[in-house]
């Protein structure tokens, strides 16, 4: 039996290289979303949200019209801002919206990278009209994503005129 020749050797070769250089290529630009850092979605929500009037234990915050949402957020890319937010049809824009670690830590008006536990503060937002039910809210992200989280109100949303509060208590 006779081997390959020198001719069929070197196209296998050179057909191989190119495959190679084109996921290397893909994984480089982030052309193929299913193994890229960055693909589709690439920020969500992860388990149960839950709105608050009253800040988490950790988070202290004063002032009018403050609603807290607790959040653990997945972002599989890197920190990325929220340029504004809708709740319940009240818009928000970044100025009016802080992240804080559930452990209390002031992050910014970002969402960090990585899955974490976050409380999101929105100022401006007028408790006594979101309602009792679930609450739908928006947050759409400088990358041009809108990430969509439903939360569930813990206690009665009425206007909250000062939200400093060293304890509370998270449903099971």
């Amino acid at each position: 039996m006779r081997g390959l020749s020198g001719a069929v050797t070197a196209l296998i070769l050179v057909v191989a290289s190119v495959v190679i250089a084109l996921i290397v290529v893909g994984f480089v630009f982030n052309l193929l979303n299913a193994f890229g850092s960055q693909g589709v979605n690439a920020v969500s929500p992860v388990g149960p949200a839950y709105i608050y009037t009253k800040a988490p234990p950790g988070i202290s915050v004063t002032g009018t019209n403050l609603v807290f949402l607790n959040v653990t957020i997945n972002n599989r890319g890197p920190n990325v801002s929220i340029t504004s937010a809708t709740i319940s049809g009240q818009t928000v824009s970044s100025n009016q919206i802080t992240v804080y670690s559930s452990s209390g830590s002031k992050i910014g008006a970002y969402i960090p990278a990585g899955q974490n536990p976050l409380v999101i503060v929105f100022s401006g937002v007028t408790p006594s009209t979101i309602g009792s039910g679930p609450i739908n809210i928006q947050l759409v992200l400088a990358n041009g994503q809108t990430v969509y989280v439903t939360a569930s109100v813990v206690g009665p949303l009425t206007t909250s005129t000062s939200s400093t509060s060293t304890s509370s208590s998270t449903p099971a």
